[in-house]
């Protein structure tokens, strides 16, 4: 059977994109959530084969999943992939909308700040899989209702043609001095990742020197953006020096032959490591189907699955052992800030207000 992503023409609100079939058009099917098999025979002595459908919200860009999504398919043909894309924040308001009646069966976060809110209103089921079980308790939640499926550290990056190696920062507290006025480029308070970052500098540098920090970009002309994918253009194109950023942003524009380098901050033996944040799946209360569910989230933890995140988006593999995509450093080479993913989330709404009330827009 030819693997395939079957996807229906359904109309959603603005702002959500339904994946459209690699092979082109819409398929007319069942309804979204419409109960399917899970097996293909009952007959003794047939293989079984999974089958049905199978529902995956992901904020995940759609350019990266659809290969995971085909090698999905490649192992289990018969499961048919409907994918809702989105916001991260646009995805978890639908969920909530529809946790009586859950549509979803997995849920696929880039945010990681979303994802422990969700499962802190009990929006997935336990997963006690041994893949998730493997998976170090840092990284998931202890019931597996949650798990990481890759890192993604926060560097800076700059334009070789502007910035000469001996001008660097060292450290992300140093994107405030005045040298870099008006030339640092940063998302803004909306962007989960830079939010995560801010929690982990509270945690270890106190209220003070954040908010401290924090007003010090704003004062020193910080360029603030909806994503990094402007921040890392921006640099890319000269337009700002240095762009604060996850570090596969880099990978991404270097890939693209823009003038890029980066720096890995924070490692000298007074500072902090570096931050770092998660993609995340979870399999959503009540799913429509479970076994399906569970068979994907599995998938993503495999060998081949931890394989393509890697080699498409340049992330950090949560399994250890994979490959990594040519050019990007090996993890254990860097000193890491050390916090809890659980501290992140407890100490987010505090983290924002301070944020906000700073001056981050």
């Amino acid at each position: 059977m030819k693997p395939h992503i079957f996807v229906r023409c359904v109309r959603f609100p603005i702002g959500l994109v339904l994946v459209a079939s690699l092979a082109g058009g819409c398929a007319v099917g069942p309804a979204l959530n419409a109960a399917t098999p899970t097996e293909s025979s009952t007959q003794p002595g047939v293989e079984q084969r999974p089958t049905g459908e199978l529902v995956v919200y992901t904020s995940r860009a759609e350019a990266l999943f659809k290969p995971v999504v085909e090698a999905f398919n490649q192992e289990y043909p018969a499961v048919r992939v409907t994918l809702l894309t989105g916001s991260a924040s646009e995805l978890a308001a639908r969920l909530l909308e529809e946790r009586n009646t859950p549509r979803a069966d997995v849920y696929i976060s880039t945010d990681m700040l979303n994802m422990l809110s969700l499962a802190e209103q009990g929006m997935f089921e336990p997963n006690s899989s041994p893949a998730v079980a493997a998976v170090p308790l840092q990284y998931r939640a202890e019931d597996g209702s949650w798990v990481a499926l890759t890192l993604r550290l926060r560097v800076i990056m700059y334009n070789t043609d502007l910035v000469k190696p001996d001008e660097l920062p060292a450290s992300v507290l140093d994107l405030t001095d005045d040298k870099w006025k008006g030339q640092v480029g940063s998302a803004n308070s909306t962007n989960g990742s830079l939010m995560a970052h801010l929690v982990v500098l509270r945690e270890k540098l106190g209220d003070a020197q954040t908010e401290s920090f924090i007003k010090g970009l704003v004062a020193n002309g910080t360029q603030f953006f909806g994503g990094h994918t402007d921040v890392r253009k921006a640099v890319g194109a000269g337009e700002l020096k240095l762009g604060f950023v996850n570090h596969y942003y880099y990978h991404l524009s270097k890939a693209e032959g823009a003038p890029v380098g980066i720096v890995y901050p924070d490692q000298g033996d007074d500072q902090l490591g570096m931050a770092f944040n998660t993609t995340n799946a979870g399999i959503v209360a009540g799913a429509p189907h479970p076994d399906l569910a569970r068979l994907f989230v599995d998938f993503m933890l495999s060998p081949r699955g931890q394989r393509i995140y890697a080699e498409r988006n340049f992330e950090y593999p949560i399994v250890p052992g994979t490959p990594l995509a040519e050019g990007v450093p090996a993890l254990n080479q860097f000193k890491l800030v050390q916090v809890s993913l659980k501290d992140i989330y407890s100490r987010l709404a505090d983290t924002k207000a301070l944020a906000q009330a700073a001056g981050l827009p």
